[in-house]
C-alpha cells in the first residue's frame, strides 16, 4: 500500500529493539537492468511501526549556511569544528546528499519534505515572484511542516535563528503570520527574519515580537542562540526529570556561515596564517584528507578553476595578505558557532539525554561565491556598479569580521571549501548541491564514525525523521488536509550501507541552471555561473553537460557527446518531473529586481505618495518602508514628553554601513546619512531642543547622482516655522543597505545609523502623527 510519507519499501529496519520500517530507503532502492526506466527505482511498503512513547527520541537539527562539503573537519576541512566532529564520530557521515542550491528553497524543502518548487520556493523568498505558483514564496497549508506533524504527537517543537521562506511582504511585525515559525508548527521561535543577520547587531523576534539583543559588549548571535537553545530544552523540566517531559525537535539555524563572517577578535587571531598557503594548496591539502578518510574515491581529481578565482601563484601580495584574511575571519565564524553548538550537546549529556537524541547537521547549500573575486569588506557592495578594489578591501584589514565590517570571502574560498566539487552556491553542479549531513542517534543507531554514500536529497529529512520516531504523517494540520511527502524515508542507511547507483531520481532547478541526478549520473546545465552578478543572460539553451559524479566526483568530464541517448533519457525524465512542479516558464533572477521596482511604483501610487504612521513601529523589511533612499521627501512628526537632551531614533533603515536617519542626538535634531564604507555626514541643529516636545518638521531635497555617484542633499529641520538648521551635503547613498537592514519609527533595530547608539532602545518621549511625503 502507499504510504502517508510517500512511496516507502519493504525492507524493515530493527533499531535498538524498535521496529522501523522505512520510507523509500536508498538502501532498498536497487533499480532495475534499466536505469533509465521511469518509476523503477520506488517501491511500496506498510506504514512504519510506532515507537513505544517512552523510547520517543528527541530531534536536534543543526542547519549550517553556505557551508561547503570540504570545509567540517571531519569532511576533510580546514576549519577546527570539534563538535561537528563529536557528533560524526558517534554516528554516520553522509557524502552522497545533495540539497537546493539556495537557502530558502532547501529549508522550505527540508521542513515540509517537499520540494522546493511544489512548496512555492523554488528560488530564494526575496526574488518571489506574483503568477508564478513555483516562486510566489506562498507555502501551501496543505504541505505542513515536520514540526506540525511533530507537535501533532507530542513533541515540544523550537525554532532559532533564520528564518526568511516567506513572501517579504509577511515579514514584518505586521504579519499574517501563517508563514512564520509559530505558524509552521513550532512552539517557540527566537531568531530573525532575513536570509542573514549583522552578528554583533541582528534585529531579533521572540515569537512574533521584536525583542532587543541581550546586553554584553562581548554579545554575538551565534552565542546567544546557544543560551535560548539550552533555556528552551531546561524549561520542559528540571535536570534528572527528562523521563516525565515531551520529546523536543529543535530546528537550529544560526547565521553562521553565512556572510557577513563575524567572530569575536580572539577566534580570528587563532587562524592567523592558517590559511598564507592560499586556496590551490587548500584545495590539495583537503582533497587529500579526503581520500584518506574514505570521503571521496581514490583518483578523484579537482574541479577546473571557474571564472574569477586565479591561481594564488599569480596575485600580488597585497592581495594574498587580504584574501587571506578573509578565510581567517570565515573560518572564526564556523568554528565558533561550533563551539556553541557543543554548549547544547554538552546540557543534553548534563541532562542524560544526549544519548536518546538523534542529530542532525548539515548545510543548506555549498559554500558561497557571492563576494565575487575579491571579497566585499560589505556584503551590500554586491550590488555596485564597481566592486571594491584590493586596496579599498584591504583598508578594512585590521577590522575585518568585527563589528564595524561585513565581510564576504572572495571566490577562491568558495571553491575550496566545495572541494573537491564543481562552481559554488546557486549553481546546480555539485558544488552547489552536494554538502556534509551528519546524523548521530547513539541509542538507534549503532554505527559509530561510518560513512555512507547512499543518495539522498534534503527533502528526505523530514520523512527520515517521522519515520525514526514512529510518527505518521497526519492527515490534518491547521484543519487543512495534507499532500504526501515527495521526501522518502533513508532510515534503512542507519542499518547498513547502501551503493552509491541506489536511489531516484531527482531534478534541482533554480533560476535557469538545471540538474538531474540519477544512480551517480549528473545532468546539468551552465546558465548563470557568475552569481555575484544579477545581470545575466535571458534565454535559457545552454547544453546539456553530463558527467559520471560517482567516478569524477569533480566533474572535470564532460561526457555528453559520447552519451547521447543517456542525455537524452535523463532530459526527458527533468521534463517529466519539474512539469507537474511549476518549474516552467523559467526566468531570470534580473527579471525580479525588475518586478521589484513595479511593485513598489504601484504602492507608491496606491499610497498617493504618502506613508503614515500613528506611533513607534520597528523592524519593517526594506521592501515596505517608504521610499526615503531613492527619493525626495518631507516628514512631520509630534513629539512630547521628551527627556531633555535625550538621544534616540525617530526614524531609521539601515545601519552603520549604509543607512539614513533622523535622530534626537543629547537633544538635537540630527539627519544622518551613512555610505556602505562607513563613511558618513550629517545635518545637525546646533542646539538641542528646548522644551519637552516639538513639531518636528525634516524636508531632503535630492538631486540626480553625477557621474561620481553622489547626490546633493538639501537638508530643512524646522520645529513648526522655526528653522532649526538647512546645509547642503553632497554624499553618495547606496539604493540598497543589505539583507538583514530595517526601517523603523521611534527606534533603530539591528545595526544603528548613529555610531554609539544602542540598538533597539526606545525612544525618550511620545512619538505621534508621523507622516512622510514624496515629490
Amino acid at each position: 500500500m502507499m504510504s502517508r510519507l510517500g512511496r516507502v519499501s519493504r525492507t524493515a529496519l530493527v533499531v535498538a529493539g524498535m521496529a522501523i520500517a522505512p520510507c523509500g530507503s536508498a538502501l532498498a532502492q536497487h533499480g532495475t537492468a534499466d536505469p533509465f526506466q521511469p518509476g523503477a527505482s520506488t517501491t511500496t511498503h506498510q506504514p512504519a511501526a510506532p515507537v513505544r512513547q517512552e523510547t520517543r527520541p528527541n530531534v536536534l537539527i543543526w542547519m549550517v549556511d553556505d557551508v561547503g562539503f570540504g570545509q567540517f573537519s571531519s569532511f576533510g576541512g580546514l576549519v577546527d569544528t570539534p563538535n561537528i566532529d563529536r557528533v560524526a564520530r558517534s554516528g554516520l557521515r553522509y557524502t552522497n546528499y545533495h540539497t537546493a542550491p539556495i537557502c530558502s528553497a532547501s529549508r522550505a524543502a527540508m521542513l515540509t519534505g517537499r520540494n522546493p518548487h511544489t512548496v512555492h520556493i523554488g528560488g530564494h523568498a526575496t526574488a518571489a515572484r506574483e503568477g508564478f505558483l513555483a516562486h510566489d514564496a506562498r507555502i501551501p497549508a496543505g504541505a505542513g511542516t515536520i514540526a506540525a506533524n511533530l507537535n501533532a504527537a507530542g513533541y515540544a517543537t523550537f525554532a532559532l535563528g533564520k528564518w526568511d521562506h516567506l513572501p517579504n511582504e509577511e515579514a514584518s511585525p505586521a504579519g499574517p503570520f501563517t508563514r512564520w515559525a509559530q505558524g509552521q508548527g513550532f512552539e517557540q521561535f527566537y531568531g530573525f527574519m532575513a536570509a542573514d543577520a549583522d552578528q554583533w547587531n541582528p534585529v531579533l523576534y521572540r515569537g512574533t515580537t521584536p525583542v532587543m539583543k541581550p546586553k554584553g559588549a562581548d554579545y554575538h548571535v551565534s552565542a546567544d542562540l546557544a543560551d535560548q537553545a539550552i533555556a528552551m530544552i531546561d524549561q520542559r523540566s528540571a535536570p534528572g526529570e527528562q523521563g516525565r517531559t515531551r520529546p523536543f525537535f529543535m530546528y537550529w539555524a544560526t547565521g553562521a556561515a553565512h556572510a557577513p563572517h563575524h567572530a569575536p577578535k580572539e577566534w580570528i587571531e587563532r587562524y592567523k596564517g592558517k590559511f598564507d598557503q592560499g586556496w590551490d594548496a587548500a584545495r590539495a591539502a583537503v582533497l587529500k584528507s579526503q581520500i584518506a578518510a574514505g570521503l571521496v574515491p581514490k583518483g578523484t581529481k579537482l574541479a577546473p578553476r571557474p571564472e574569477g578565482m586565479p591561481a594564488w601563484d599569480s596575485l600580488a601580495p597585497d592581495e594574498r595578505k587580504l584574501f587571506a584574511r578573509q578565510m581567517e575571519a570565515f573560518a572564526a565564524s564556523l568554528a565558533y558557532a561550533d563551539a556553541q553548538f557543543g554548549r547544547i550537546l554538552d546540557r543534553l549529556q548534563e541532562r542524560g539525554e544526549l544519548d536518546n537524541t538523534m542529530v542532525v547537521i548539515t548545510s543548506d547549500n555549498g559554500a558561497s561565491a557571492e563576494g565575487a573575486p575579491g571579497g566585499l569588506y560589505n556584503e551590500a557592495e554586491v550590488t555596485s556598479a564597481k566592486p571594491p578594489s584590493t586596496a579599498e578591501n584591504l583598508a578594512f584589514y585590521d577590522d575585518w569580521g568585527g563589528p564595524r565590517t561585513y565581510p564576504h570571502y572572495a571566490v577562491g574560498w568558495a571553491v575550496a571549501g566545495n572541494t573537491p566539487y564543481r562552481y559554488f552556491k546557486q549553481t546546480t553542479h555539485e558544488g552547489g548541491t552536494r554538502v556534509p549531513l551528519v546524523v548521530s542517534w547513539p541509542k538507534g543507531i549503532a554505527a559509530r564514525g561510518a560513512i555512507r554514500q547512499d543518495f539522498a536529497y534534503v527533502s528526505d529529512v523530514a520523512p527520515t525523521i517521522l519515520d525514526a520516531t514512529g510518527t505518521p504523517l497526519a492527515k490534518v494540520v491547521n484543519n487543512v488536509p495534507q499532500t504526501p511527502m515527495e521526501g522518502q524515508s533513508i532510515a534503512a542507511t542507519f542499518n547498513a550501507a547502501g551503493d552509491p547507483r541506489g536511489g531516484r531520481a531527482q531534478y534541482v532547478e533554480l533560476y535557469g541552471n538545471k540538474k538531474l541526478m540519477w544512480q551517480g549520473w549528473s545532468l546539468v546545465t551552465s546558465h548563470r555561473l557568475r552569481t555575484w552578478d544579477w545581470q545575466t543572460a535571458k534565454t535559457f539553451n545552454e547544453p546539456w553537460e553530463l558527467y559520471d559524479v560517482v567516478n569524477d566526483p569533480g566533474e572535470t568530464r564532460d561526457l555528453a557527446s559520447s552519451e547521447p541517448e543517456r542525455v537524452a533519457r535523463m532530459a526527458a525524465e527533468f521534463d517529466r518531473q519539474v512539469q507537474p512542479r511549476n518549474v516552467f516558464p523559467l526566468f531570470n533572477l534580473a527579471d525580479t529586481g525588475a518586478e521589484s521596482v513595479m511593485r513598489g511604483r504601484a504602492e507608491f501610487a496606491r499610497r498617493g505618495g504618502q506613508w503614515r504612521y500613528a506611533g513607534p513601529v520597528g523592524s519593517i523589511s526594506s521592501g515596505l518602508a517608504p521610499p526615503v533612499i531613492a527619493r525626495s521627501f518631507s516628514m512631520t512628526v509630534a513629539i512630547d514628553n521628551l527627556t531633555p537632551g535625550a538621544t534616540g531614533a525617530i526614524f531609521a533603515q539601515g545601519g552603520q554601513m549604509g543607512g539614513i536617519g533622523f535622530y534626537l542626538n543629547q537633544g538635537r535634531p540630527q539627519f544622518i546619512l551613512n555610505d556602505l564604507r562607513g563613511n558618513s555626514v550629517s545635518v545637525t541643529a546646533p542646539a538641542p531642543l528646548a522644551q519637552g516636545k516639538a513639531d518636528l518638521h525634516l524636508e531632503v531635497a535630492r538631486s540626480t547622482p553625477g557621474a561620481d555617484g553622489k547626490a546633493e542633499f538639501d537638508v530643512t529641520i524646522r520645529d513648526g516655522e522655526r528653522i532649526l538648521a538647512h546645509q547642503a551635503v553632497r554624499f553618495a547613498l547606496s539604493p540598497y543597505f543589505g539583507l538583514s537592514e530595517v526601517f523603523g519609527i521611534g527606534g533603530d533595530a539591528g545595526s544603528p545609523v548613529l555610531r554609539g547608539y544602542e540598538a533597539g532602545a526606545p525612544f525618550p518621549g511620545r512619538i505621534s502623527d508621523v507622516q512622510f511625503d514624496f515629490k
